[in-house]
């Protein structure tokens, strides 16, 4: 089957350069949008995270006490429920790139809806790989999590639609491989630029700095592009135009 992948920008984010950008950009602010892929493939379709909650003071008094005041979410555009009503769209079922804030908040929408998801990620919630780098989750979302399709490894959701684990920027992360008519589209969490694939510069922000290139080439072997997961321009990057470094020759 294939699917056609419409990204749909919810919110914008500045934070400090390093997070994005290994060792690089100190002085630099850059900025970050927060999507939600609507998949149609067929009479199906799939949604690829959700977004912020309603209320995210709490996130935002966090994230500015530790990035800056320049720093903190901003709504760009109406809640995920609501974009997809305006579309007549439901969605069969949701996937997950991470345990995020950004990608889970919307999810009590569809309560019942089926859920994928990384099962390392799920392993993380019940035993933390490293107590420094736990991300806390409200016992609610933490039992949804728990009670997804949990997948180890990668798992085919539907004909042209894999869910690979990935790790790298959490233990949580993953990657949706997407078959469409211009070829395999990769969505994955531990690539927010264009930038980082154009320079061969690993994600900051990174539980795993090192295996980034690595994980970048291993999904760049079942890709003809990807797509950054917080690029301002959320366009497909095809591999003619990543780094040397990041081409599986």
């Amino acid at each position: 089957m294939k699917w056609h992948i419409e990204p749909i920008a919810l919110h914008r984010v500045r934070v400090p350069g390093p997070e994005v950008l290994f060792q690089r950009g100190f002085t630099e602010m850059v900025d970050l949008v927060i999507y939600a892929f609507v998949l149609r493939g067929g009479a199906l379709t799939c949604v690829v995270d959700t977004g912020l909650a309603a209320d995210y003071t709490r996130l935002n008094d966090d994230v500015r006490a530790r990035k800056g005041p320049a720093s903190g979410f901003v709504d760009i555009g109406l809640p995920l429920p609501q974009q997809l009503s305006s579309r007549g769209l439901r969605p069969d079922h949701l996937l997950l790139t991470s345990f995020g804030p950004y990608t889970t908040g919307a999810l009590d929408a569809w309560p019942d809806m089926p859920l994928w998801v990384s099962a390392r990620g799920c392993d993380d919630l019940l035993q933390p790989e490293e107590a420094a780098l736990t991300h806390p989750v409200e016992p609610a979302l933490r039992e949804r999590l728990l009670g997804a399709h949990c997948v180890s490894g990668e798992r085919e959701v539907l004909p042209g639609l894999t869910l690979v684990e990935t790790g790298i920027h959490h233990p949580a992360s993953a990657a949706v491989l997407v078959d469409t008519e211009e070829g395999t589209v990769g969505i994955l969490d531990p690539v927010f630029l264009a930038r980082n694939l154009r320079e061969g510069i690993a994600l900051g922000a990174a539980e795993h700095a090192a295996g980034w290139h690595a994980m970048v080439r291993r999904i760049g072997r079942r890709s003809s592009a990807l797509l950054p997961i917080h690029d301002p321009e959320p366009t497909p990057l095809p591999q003619a135009q990543w780094h040397t470094t990041l081409r599986d020759t």
